[in-house]
C-alpha cells in the first residue's frame, strides 16, 4: 500500500462525512419506529448506487470510497430493513 497524501486524508474526511449524514435518520427510524415518509425506491436506487460505487472502490482500490460506500450500504439496507419491517412499502 502507497503512503496517503493530504489528499487521501482528504477523501477520508470525506468518506467520514458522507458516511455520517444517514445517521440521524437511521437513529430516527430506528428510535421512532415510522419510516413511512421513506420512499422505497429512493432506498432501492440508492442501494444500486452505493453498491457501484463499493465495487469501483475496490477495483480502483480507493480506500475513501471503500470505507465511505461500505457504510453507506450498510446503513442503507438497515433503511431497507426498517422500511420493510416498520413502514408501508
Amino acid at each position: 500500500m502507497q503512503d496517503l497524501q493530504w489528499i487521501d486524508y482528504l477523501g477520508l474526511v470525506g468518506a467520514f462525512l458522507s458516511s455520517v449524514t444517514f445517521l440521524p435518520q437511521v437513529y430516527r427510524a430506528w428510535k421512532t419506529k415510522s419510516v413511512g415518509d421513506l420512499s422505497i425506491w429512493m432506498i432501492l436506487i440508492l442501494l444500486a448506487n452505493v453498491s457501484t460505487w463499493l465495487v469501483y472502490g475496490i477495483y480502483k482500490g480507493d480506500l475513501a470510497i471503500i470505507i465511505a460506500n461500505s457504510i453507506i450500504l450498510a446503513l442503507s439496507l438497515l433503511m431497507l430493513v426498517f422500511k420493510l419491517s416498520f413502514g408501508k412499502a
